[in-house]
């Protein structure tokens, strides 16, 4: 940490202070000169970066090979020598969500270019087809798809007829979003159907790359706010060991960190350096394997109980955190397209 450049007196209230003060008796302002040249704010820059550099290199071994270690020295005080837990989430995280959104992005590409090929025009026929020879009567309203009320049929988006047509037209790249809207004559649905509606013409219209990228983009704000969850659920397996909150948390993204490092070096690995699926499988796999063993181990260091009652809390803990995951990613799929 640099020395702080002093003055002999306040900048904020003008207050006299002797070489000892670091901080403004009167208004608590610390004692340091701001109003630098670039060469002595470049020297700042260099040496916070390595001071975070050394942190970052005594934290390497422990974090890959000690899992749970970083946790209990956090515990214990012991701070200044690793790199910050928040931070280095940060790092790792910015890290996996960009491999994530160019895999992302090159697959939506793909399934674009997919989508104009000639085999996908023959579906597409064939979905026509067998639209005009349902046996529904398009102009008897929406299908009913077993609901329980007309009134709830009302939330469904299209009925055939409308679905017939939205094919028919989404290749008019001379229709405008409204005169798309207003072909397919849903004007009499419920105000949430239309909005949808809109939004399905909207995905068709627009770049669906951006709606992918949007999707990821909130992907990682959905994941962050996931930690605290998963924080909760070991404060209420743990209820009974008296650890603070606080200590979960720390727990719970050291745990986060290690995981999307891991997926995120896989990821790239796999879709950069390996062209056999076969080979990917097992390298997604054995990702998976080795960011539950890890998992494990460190519950048991952290918490300090027998092998098979972590092996329950963990596996409990997993199976609900999963369940709380796959709702929140379908929240925010759902909330990505509503807002797209």
């Amino acid at each position: 940490m640099r020395a702080l450049r002093k003055t002999r007196k306040c900048l904020n209230c003008g207050t006299p202070l002797d070489e000892v003060y670091n901080y403004c008796p009167n208004c608590g302002q610390q004692n340091d000169d701001k109003n630098v040249s670039f060469k002595d704010l470049s020297r700042d820059l260099f040496e916070n970066f390595f001071s975070f550099d050394s942190r970052l290199a005594h934290t390497f071994v422990p974090f890959f090979f000690k899992p749970g270690h970083l946790t209990n020295e956090f515990n214990k005080g012991r701070r200044f020598t690793y790199a910050n837990p928040i931070r280095l989430y940060i790092i790792v995280s910015v890290f996996y969500f960009f491999v994530l959104n160019v895999i992302v992005g090159d697959a939506t590409r793909e399934f674009d270019a997919a989508m104009d090929s000639p085999e996908a025009d023959s579906v597409q026929t064939a979905v026509l087809a067998e639209l005009d020879s349902s046996d529904i009567n398009i102009d008897n309203g929406p299908v009913q798809f077993n609901m329980a009320s007309e009134d709830s049929s009302q939330l469904w988006p299209m009925n055939n007829g409308q679905w017939q047509l939205f094919f028919e037209l989404k290749d008019r790249d001379e229709l405008s979003e409204d005169q798309f809207f207003d072909s397919l004559r849903v004007e009499n649905r419920h105000a949430f159907t239309q909005y949808t509606v809109r939004q399905i013409i909207r995905v068709y219209k627009k770049d669906k790359e951006h709606l992918t990228s949007k999707i990821v983009q909130n992907l990682s704000l959905m994941m962050f706010i996931m930690i605290p969850v998963f924080a909760l659920l070991l404060k209420l397996l743990y209820v009974r060991r008296k650890i603070l909150y606080i200590n979960h948390l720390i727990h719970t993204i050291h745990i986060h960190t290690f995981a999307f490092f891991i997926y995120g070096m896989t990821m790239a690995i796999a879709y950069w350096g390996v062209d056999s699926d076969n080979l990917r499988g097992w390298m997604f796999f054995g990702s998976v394997v080795l960011v539950s063993t890890y998992a494990y181990l460190s519950f048991k260091n952290v918490y300090g109980q027998k092998w098979f009652k972590t092996l329950i809390k963990f596996w409990l803990t997993g199976l609900i955190y999963f369940y709380v995951v796959i709702f929140a990613l379908f929240v925010e799929m759902f909330v990505s397209f509503l807002v797209f």
